[in-house]
């Protein structure tokens, strides 16, 4: 194995001008993504172009090696994990590639950031419409991946609606170019031309597959807007015109690598105004969302008691809380669009005296200024990350969250929910999309014990059980991944599942990408990132650690959502930004501590000299520690782990010079400084220190003064 990996690794470097991986400490931070999944990949390749891309896909395949296409590791279902080999694209291939204004629709390669792209955009009052809470570090290609949504769905729909064209790579090196086809068209490529090509076979087969299926797909794909489970094949059984990009659309990277993609783009809209419904019981909020939506808004979300709470106790968001008045058990945040301001407020205010009369919620204020609606989105943003920023080994765990229910059963399916949690005992925080259903649920659990874990899988089994009878969807807009996968089968029934077996079959016959998620999944407690044999040694730390419980918690605050991946707000993290490399994030640093203190790096692991060089680059700036919604403060952490690494390695020459810098002042300030200040300017000086204690030659160093400051005071 060892061998293979070697031949694998020279041929990768040989041919692939961008960054290839192989170290321990790269692999364990691409580890994970933002679930409760940790599988370790077996390389990484962050590459510079197409060439790159298939030269990595072909070297790959050739060894029998998966291939995981990956955004932003931002994913909650654990796709964006795993065995394989991980193309990472937002490094290098995140540009802007042509826009037709006039047309509205863009094309981009798979690793640009959504927000980075609408900053564009909006000079041409333009954007791509689908905005999910991380859009400040969501690559297109993990929302191709993913099919995302977000909070205005309910106007623009999912990624699929707006992608059309894609350019395909399969893991056996065709290219595909994908786009929609009148039917004839899509007949003439089935049929290939000079004989039977694999585009007319995975065209032609898949056209076999629906028509087989038909009836029964029509009769299994559940009805609701979010539906992002298995692959899209209800979007072919009316459809006059196909375009296989829709299918592509939402398969977690599991049919092939989008390497490309032309976009649909959409108006900016020209007003925006909002309601921030305050309510004094949560449900009483989710059976608002009914009579909220006869006044056609843009957007409802929720925003639960936990969040509020939390929100206002961080320290970079409590700034932002001005518009929550009392005490609320929720908030429904309702947003309409308008052509004009005197429209806007207009529908704000007849929803707020339409609820005044219904005697909805206890108060209505409406956000008329920007700058004031943009706080209110930043708190539901953020809610996420506030959520993940309890202290302690118990989290909002991911794995129920993405249950997509009919609203006039919202409130039913909601209520059974928390009355199930709470027979056990067990907490839930909750926000999300309450226009189209999606309310995101997360039981708080501690994944290192088995009995919680055992809560997971009853709690799971339930919400299935729930989803099914109220003709939901599974998976709302999270995707299936590792968490969700496991319940396809019964979900769609043996039919169906077939048929997207027969899918998979079709563009990936080897089952060399990403394998795990949509077909074939392992059971839903197996590749935890903690799990019953997580354990974390305790040592002697310099610090207290009182406040997160001790060292290895305040660690493991850092649950992967990725906010210190933005390069357009704030300030965190100034390393990535200046790298875009994953390691060089809070993130990976706090990734890799964490696989140090659990002795995954080995049992010198605290002292390793790959984790020295991904801690090198932090600034100890403490943005982290104002701008991470888990207020991880990598800077404190990092001090830690240099105490560790220098009590095993000692101290440099550099670190002493530096370290003696005060004696060595006091020693020479006086009549000896004009020599001196004269001596380290020259060139042999200059050549000298770089050589023996690495400063850089160019730069001049401090003069030392003629007077000390002893003197003054003499």
């Amino acid at each position: 194995m060892e061998e293979k990996l070697k031949d694998l690794e020279h041929e990768l470097r040989q041919r692939v001008k961008g960054d290839v991986l192989f170290d321990d400490v790269s692999r364990g931070i691409y580890a994970t993504d933002a679930s409760i999944y940790q599988i370790t990949p077996t390389a990484l390749v962050l590459p510079r172009d197409r060439e790159d891309v298939h030269a990595a896909v072909e070297i790959a395949a050739a060894h029998g090696v998966s291939i995981l296409p990956r955004g932003g590791g931002t994913s909650l279902g654990g796709q964006a994990a795993g065995p394989s080999l991980i193309l990472d694209f937002s490094k290098y291939m995140n540009q802007l590639l042509e826009l037709d204004v006039e047309g509205r629709w863009v094309r981009v390669q798979p690793g640009i950031v959504l927000d980075e792209l609408n900053a564009e955009l909006a000079q041409h009052g333009l954007h791509f419409a689908p905005d999910p809470a991380t859009s400040s570090r969501a690559t297109i290609g993990g929302m191709i991946g993913n099919n995302s949504s977000g909070t205005k769905s309910i106007i623009y729909g999912l990624t699929r609606d707006h992608v059309l064209e894609t350019e395909l790579l399969l893991a056996d090196g065709t290219t595909l170019e994908l786009a929609e086809l009148a039917p004839e068209e899509y007949e003439q490529r089935s049929q290939g031309t000079n004989g039977k090509s694999r585009e007319a076979e995975i065209m032609g087969g898949f056209k076999q597959i629906i028509d087989a299926n038909r009836d029964e797909i029509g009769e299994r794909f559940p009805k609701v807007m979010r539906r992002v489970q298995g692959y899209n094949l209800d979007s072919f059984i009316d459809a006059d015109r196909w375009n296989l990009s829709k299918l592509v659309t939402g398969s977690e990277g599991t049919l092939g690598v989008v390497v490309e993609a032309k976009l649909n783009l959409e108006p900016l809209p020209k007003h925006k105004i909002l309601c921030a419904v305050h309510f004094a019981e949560l449900l009483e909020a989710i059976r608002a969302v009914a009579p909220i939506l006869e006044h056609r808004p843009s957007a409802v979300e929720i925003v639960d008691e936990e969040i509020l709470t939390r929100a206002r106790k961080n320290l970079s968001i409590a700034p932002l809380c001005g518009f929550i008045e009392g005490d609320p058990k929720a908030i429904l945040i309702v947003e309409f669009f308008a052509d004009t301001p005197e429209e806007a407020e207009s529908k704000a205010h007849s929803l707020a005296a339409d609820l005044r009369e219904k005697q909805i919620g206890y108060t209505c204020p409406v956000i008329v200024a920007p700058e004031e609606q943009a706080k209110v989105w930043n708190v539901r943003k953020n809610g996420l990350g506030l959520m993940l920023g309890m202290k302690g080994d118990r989290k909002p765990i991911p794995f129920i969250e993405d249950g997509c229910i009919p609203i006039e059963v919202l409130p039913e399916y909601v209520d059974q929910i928390l009355q199930f949690c709470k027979e056990r005992a067990v907490p839930v925080a909750m926000y999300a999309h309450a226009s189209v259903g999606t309310i995101h649920i997360r039981p708080i659990l501690n994944l290192k014990d088995q009995a919680d874990i055992d809560h997971m899988k009853a709690i799971a089994e339930f919400s299935f059980g729930l989803v099914t009878k109220y003709g939901g969807s599974w998976s709302g807009e999270h995707g299936d991944g590792r968490v969700r996968s496991p319940f396809l089968e019964r979900f769609f029934g043996q039919q169906v599942y077939d048929a997207l077996r027969q899918v998979k079959q079709l563009f990936d016959p080897r089952g060399l990408m990403n394998p795990g998620p949509i077909i074939d999944p392992n059971p839903m407690d197996q590749d935890l990132r903690y799990g019953t044999e997580y354990k974390t040694p305790s040592f002697p730390t310099l610090y207290h650690y009182r406040e997160d419980g001790n060292f290895a918690q305040a660690v493991e605050m850092c649950t992967g959502v990725g906010e210190c991946r933005k390069n357009l707000a704030g300030t965190m993290c100034p390393s990535y930004r200046a790298t875009r490399d994953e390691k060089h994030s809070t993130r990976g640093r706090a990734n890799g501590l964490r696989l140090a203190m659990s002795g995954q790096l080995g049992p010198d692991g605290m002292s390793d000299q790959k984790l020295y060089e991904v801690m090198d680059l932090c600034l100890s700036c403490k943005s982290c520690k104002s701008e991470c919604p888990s207020n991880v403060d990598l800077a404190r952490l990092k001090s830690e782990f240099l105490q560790q690494y220098h009590d095993t390695h000692g101290l440099t020459l550099r670190d002493k010079v530096i370290g003696g810098s005060g004696r060595m002042a006091a020693f020479i300030s006086g009549w000896k400084a004009p020599l001196v200040n004269w001596f380290q300017k020259t060139w042999l000086f200059r050549r000298l220190l770089e050589a023996v204690a690495g400063f850089d030659r160019r730069r001049p160093l401090p003069a030392y003064a003629s007077r000390p400051l002893s003197a003054w005071f003499a």
